[in-house]
């Protein structure tokens, strides 16, 4: 029990180290038009046809509210290839069409839905998507008839930070995810428990 609270302690600890990436849609040029590219934070962007996965097909119409983007119904994409380890999505929105009608998908690199949302009630909401088995993601698509788009957010684990975070610390051990004492092993998960009490976790591939 004393070893399962330590643990947790670790990992608490080590959540601290994640990074999140804020995306405000704010820089959307005005004259924007469909299928055309921009970037905010080196992320790319684009507004597209809505498919048979959103509320309506063949549709790609938006617009600008005050500090956000509005879909008439249009699909919002976002290139997530340069990302490493995103384990949580956050999309704040605003739905005006009803439940199911604004929609978000995680999509990893063979273009399969690794997590979908639907909204709930009409009215200001957040959407949370996971990542919970660490796939290499490509893209978030964020759809709406009737909807806006506040902000987004990106969460990434400790393991996409540069290891400088923890050159000159001590490894105590190294663990896997069962909380066993190993030696450095490829293809699983592993935990390197360092003196200062921060942990990183690292996947190492044959």
């Amino acid at each position: 029990m004393k070893f399962k609270l330590l643990l947790i302690a670790f990992l608490i600890h080590f959540t601290v180290f994640g990074q999140t990436i804020t995306l405000t849609l704010n820089n959307v040029p005005k004259n924007i038009s469909c299928n055309e590219t921009w970037t905010e934070q080196n992320i790319d962007m684009r507004l597209v046809e809505t498919t048979s996965d959103d509320c309506t097909t063949g549709s790609c119409y938006f617009g600008f509210w005050e500090q956000s983007l509005a879909l008439w119904p249009s699909r919002l994409t976002i290139d997530l290839s340069s990302l490493n380890n995103i384990q949580i999505v956050e999309i704040d929105v605003d739905d005006y069409c009803g439940p199911d009608c604004t929609r978000a998908f995680l999509l990893n690199e063979t273009m399969m839905n690794v997590d979908s949302v639907k909204n709930g009630p009409t009215g200001p909401q957040t959407l949370t998507l996971e990542n919970t088995f660490q796939d290499l993601l490509t893209e978030l698509a964020i759809s709406s008839c009737e909807g806006s788009i506040n902000e987004v957010r990106i969460f990434q684990s400790t393991s996409s930070i540069d290891n400088e975070a923890f050159r000159g610390k001590n490894l105590i051990r190294t663990i896997d995810n069962l909380g066993r004492e190993v030696n450095q092993t490829t293809n699983q998960i592993l935990f390197n428990i360092y003196d200062d009490g921060s942990v990183q976790k690292k996947f190492i591939v044959e």
